[in-house]
This record gives C-alpha cells, structure tokens and sequence, in this order.
C-alpha cells in the first residue's frame, strides 16, 4: 500500500520522512499537526525514545455527536510535553489500521528539553 504525506520542509531522507528541531521548557506542551489522508485506512501514532524526557499524546477532543462519521477529517494533533531536562527524538507514523509493527515515519523530531 503507498500512501502521499506532506510536510512543511522537504527532505532528501527516503523513508525517515523529514527530521525538525524543537526546543520544549519542563512542563510546556506544544502541539504538532500531522497531515491525514483522510480516508481512516492508516492509524497516525506518535512515539517518543525517552519517555523519562518527552511524552507523546494525542490531543483529547470533545466527541461529535457521531463519531463514527469522518468525512473530511482534518490533520491529528498529538501534544508533545517536556517532562526533564535532556534530549529525545520524537517520530511521527502511519500505519495500516490494526497492523502490527511501528509503519512508516512520516516526521521526526529531535526534542531538547530545556529548564524554566
């Protein structure tokens, strides 16, 4: 299955998808959006190599009142939050809805936890 994403910068790295730098203070979160294709075949998955320094969630949306329907979906908005001080690498996938292993990384981040 080929699926098209796109980021904000282009990259020469085939399969790594593009690679930013992002600098998060103890505590702060900050939002990434990740382009979908829009038809729910691929689950978007957030993962982080050190947890003890930067954690990956989803941001949690009220429900519609059908949450079934998803016609037009928008990009996924995960919340990355600086939890100590250090560096981690964040990495952004799809993969074919309830496929087992990690899928193709779409966006990398190298995250630099900073003090207050």
């Amino acid at each position: 299955m080929t699926a098209t994403f796109f980021a904000c910068s282009k990259s020469s790295q085939s399969g790594a998808g593009s690679q930013k730098k992002l600098r998060v203070s103890v505590g702060e979160i900050k939002e990434i959006s990740v382009p979908s294709r829009g038809d729910n075949s691929l689950e978007l998955i957030g993962t982080s190599d050190n947890q003890e320094v930067v954690e990956v969630s989803r941001q949690q949306l009220a429900p519609a009142v059908d949450t079934l329907k998803r016609t037009g979906a928008g990009p996924t908005v995960f919340q990355i939050k600086g939890v100590t001080v250090g560096t981690a690498n964040v990495t952004f996938s799809a993969k074919p809805m309830n496929a087992a292993g990690s899928g193709q990384p779409l966006r990398t981040y190298v995250v630099q936890v900073v003090a207050k």
